[in-house]
């Protein structure tokens, strides 16, 4: 038991410190009071204070009117900004080039007394994320993305477009094997937006994420199938060893279907950004849960749109997990349809699905060198002003007293810097002369 506890507070230490956890977690409860941590009763996630990757903000508890006995406790507080167009948390130690999911996490709470929430946008790095603007003071909400990160920070950003003090309630990040999600690379990311990451039940209104699933991915129950009807599975799901999306075996137990012949349904963006211009892409995920008698036939073609995506027609394997992927294009709504073959003597079944907005990645940010120099000086003279994020880009948020080169298609240089403005006081680090 005593070791347990030492390992405990040795791992709260790390991570309060900015610094990713033995598993390369890094679980923000924005708000709590600095250097506090708590270990969450569900998932058994250690969450820490605000400290070591963020300078600027203010903590708020939200209105005891959304306080309810059921409120995860990382939900009743946040830190909003009412200063400086634009703010930045910066997790280090990460590994440059990797895969990572981030995600943010939003509970108004009408901490302010003012009963509309904000509506701000939300950077990463030098790239545009997604805009933050949710109408229900008392909703839930979260947005997760999928990204290679260039080097070894990364910088999520809070940007006040004039319409209410930017806020968050959380931000996590989790480490995810290079081979999984191949749609993300260099040059793209994948966007959750509402919380579009589907499991088929047994229940309304569950959630699954850690531990259930290793990777920490939130899955909400979907609940939009017509006259649908739940089946679980009996025995021990098995992952295939092609999954490139290694969905967790608690999510692909259960499965709807329906009494006729095809399932159809159709899903809207619900997102002001999407247009004609946009790309999505959707995941299906499918396995057989029953025994399939030695005459019976589960056999279907999956259609988006009136487009099939299976090249035959397919058929689910017993507690093995398989899918379908593929991009669409913007659009305001979807129909998604499987329907049974003429062969077919059961009706379709969905286990699973996924729908991102894959999001180019077009800005070049400063750098790096350039970066970490300008970041050491912040940390050794606490330069708050507007030195946040990217030193140079984009443009607009340029840091004071910087003069910067933006060559196309490369990395932004600094080519001055000038202090005198920022009455900085204590002696001059070496690497600034060099």
């Amino acid at each position: 038991m005593k070791l347990c506890v030492a390992v405990l507070l040795f791992y709260m230490f790390q991570v309060i410190h900015g610094q990713p956890d033995y598993q390369g977690f890094i679980s923000i409860d924005c708000g709590i009071p600095l250097n506090s941590t708590y270990q969450d009763s569900i998932t058994n996630i250690v969450y820490v204070s605000d400290y070591g990757f963020i300078t600027t903000g203010e903590n708020r508890i939200i209105s005891s009117d959304y306080m309810e006995p059921s409120l995860a406790k990382r939900y009743s507080n946040l830190r909003f900004f009412p200063h400086g167009p634009r703010n930045c948390y910066t997790l280090r130690s990460l590994v440059m080039g990797n895969k990572y999911l981030v995600r943010a996490s939003f509970y108004y709470g009408n901490y302010d007394g003012l009963g509309k929430p904000p509506v701000f946008d939300l950077y990463l790095g030098t790239n545009y994320w997604h805009e933050v603007n949710y109408s229900d003071a008392g909703a839930f909400n979260w947005m997760d993305i999928i990204l290679v990160v260039p080097t070894d920070y990364l910088q999520v950003c809070l940007v006040n477009k004039g319409m209410g003090n930017p806020f968050i309630s959380g931000l996590d990040l989790r480490p995810l094997n290079t081979t999984l999600y191949p749609e993300v690379n260099a040059s793209q990311s994948l966007v959750l937006v509402n919380s579009n990451r589907f499991h088929m039940g047994p229940t309304d209104n569950s959630i699954i994420r850690y531990p259930s699933d290793p990777l920490d991915r939130i899955w909400t129950t979907y609940n939009a199938i017509p006259n649908c009807t739940k089946i679980s599975a009996t025995s021990p799901m098995h992952n295939n060893l092609r999954d490139v999306y290694d969905v967790p075996p608690s999510v692909m137990q259960n499965a709807a279907t329906v009494n006729s012949s095809r399932i159809d349904f159709s899903w809207n963006p619900s997102d002001p950004s999407a247009n004609i211009n946009s790309k999505y892409f959707f995941i299906f995920y499918f396995a057989e849960l029953q025994h399939v008698p030695s005459k019976a036939v589960r056999q279907f073609d999956i259609i988006v749109n009136n487009k099939t995506w299976n090249s035959r027609p397919y058929t689910p394997t017993f507690l093995f997990a398989n899918y379908f992927s593929g991009v669409v294009q913007g659009m305001e709504n979807y129909s998604v349809s499987l329907v049974a073959t003429k062969n077919a003597t059961l009706p379709p079944i969905l286990n699973a699905m996924e729908m991102y907005l894959v999001k180019p990645i077009t800005a070049v940010a400063t750098d790096p060198e350039d970066a970490r120099a300008m970041m050491a000086i912040q940390d050794n003279f606490g330069v708050v002003k507007n030195w946040m994020g990217d030193p140079c880009t984009p443009k607009t948020f340029i840091w004071r007293g910087l003069n910067c080169s933006y060559p196309p298609a490369n990395p932004s240089e600094i080519m001055g810097l000038d202090l005198s403005h920022n009455k900085l006081s204590g002696p001059i680090p070496n690497f600034i002369g060099e």
